[in-house]
């Protein structure tokens, strides 16, 4: 069996202790929705930064931290985080990633940083083309010391890969995941071609979702689009969480989110929120009928941050792991049961455990000391979520 994904993958470079006070910071500050510049909490493209700034970006950043290098770097983007995640805990499943990244410094990390994994990928590096990477502000004097994120993204070598590019391999396996695509606009609004391709050659589709923020800029009252109309469809289970599906849809209700995209046609939807509960349904077929309603989030990862708060850390990268729990779950069962209908309870047990899991160390990708170190530690969370949402 295989796992094969597309979407984002990018490289973090994480500034702890910046002060949203720094003069260059605040004039860098959007001044109305739109116009590119920076947004506390939020993310704008350094490709809309320099216009806003008429600066090249290099010289904004520089500008911004002073020369300070990043307290850490680390790998990120929806799909490659949750291909990971899938690969620590699979340990005899082969799971492939396809990207791009360009020829530079940056694109070395990408490929150093996924080679501390069991992830295999197949990233083609183009010339002249920065790769994708994210520089991320965080004040934590923010919110009464709760602290904030600003994220800074580029989207280079990415914004030239489309569905044109996807190899033929992506299709070659049991299940496909597009993770993160409203990061990779040419894929994004390709999306629909690469899920209706996968469903001809037999694969399970997974789309996870991102905030589209291309999209938000491009028209802030109007729903986000999924690729071209129709590619509902064709996803066999849709994960988003709760903005993004009610921007998606044009609602501002979960149930009223969730009707639109079960008219949609997925097979299988889960809409998660935070640490609020998670809301699930699946159509009879290749899931278990599910009715509409709401699953918890782990209770067991509360109890232990609880006993431990030192092991709390952030919460980057939860939504990532979530999916990628999800694909474990999706995996395992395929493998045990064949083609018995999948159970969307397993699903929210592993993704919910895996997700709450990415709360205890720091960034979304966690690089285990030893193979199976990962699996240990949540096959006990899953159990106990299992056991207390029965």
């Amino acid at each position: 069996m295989k796992i094969s994904g597309i979407g984002c993958c990018l490289i973090d470079h994480v500034y702890m202790g910046y002060c949203y006070d720094n003069p260059e910071f605040r004039r860098l500050l959007s001044k109305v929705p739109g116009d590119g510049g920076i947004i506390p909490g939020g993310l704008v493209f350094s490709e809309d930064l320099e216009q806003f700034a008429k600066t090249p970006y290099p010289e904004l950043l520089q500008r911004l931290i002073g020369g300070k290098p990043p307290d850490f770097s680390n790998l990120g983007g929806p799909a490659v985080v949750a291909l990971v995640h899938a690969s620590q805990i699979l340990e005899d499943t082969p799971i492939r990633f396809y990207g791009v990244t360009g020829e530079d410094r940056q694109g070395e990390q990408i490929r150093e940083l996924i080679a501390r994994t069991p992830l295999q990928v197949e990233l083609k590096p183009l010339p002249g083309k920065a790769s994708p990477s994210s520089d991320v502000l965080v004040d934590p004097t923010q919110h009464e010391g709760k602290g904030e994120r600003s994220f800074i993204n580029t989207i280079g070598a990415a914004g030239f890969f489309g569905a044109e590019d996807v190899p033929d391999a992506l299709y070659d396996a049991e299940i496909v995941l597009c993770g993160g695509t409203a990061l990779v606009s040419r894929l994004h609004d390709g999306l629909k071609t690469v899920l209706r391709r996968a469903k001809q050659q037999g694969c399970i589709t997974v789309v996870g979702t991102v905030y589209d923020f291309r999209n938000q800029k491009l028209n802030p009252d109007r729903r986000w689009p999924l690729g071209e109309p129709g590619s509902y469809r064709y996803i066999d289970l849709l994960v988003t969480d709760a903005e993004e599906a009610c921007r998606l849809t044009g609602t501002n209700r979960l149930e009223a989110a969730a009707q639109q995209f079960i008219d949609s046609g997925v097979g299988a939807l889960i809409i998660t929120h935070g640490a609020e509960n998670i809301l699930v349904w699946a159509r009879e077929g290749l899931f278990r009928a599910h009715a509409l309603s709401f699953r918890p989030v782990s209770r067991r990862i509360d109890e232990i941050l609880e006993e431990h708060p030192e092991r709390r850390k952030d919460t980057t990268g939860c939504g990532d792991n979530f999916v990628g729990g999800v694909l474990v779950s999706l995996a395992m069962q395929l493998q045990e049961k064949g083609n018995a209908p999948f159970d969307l309870r397993d699903v929210c047990a592993w993704g919910a455990s895996s997700g709450g899991f990415a709360c205890m160390y720091h960034g979304g990708t966690y690089y285990e000391q030893k193979r199976g170190e990962k699996r240990s530690v949540l096959e006990p969370i899953v159990a106990a979520y299992h056991k207390e949402s029965a």
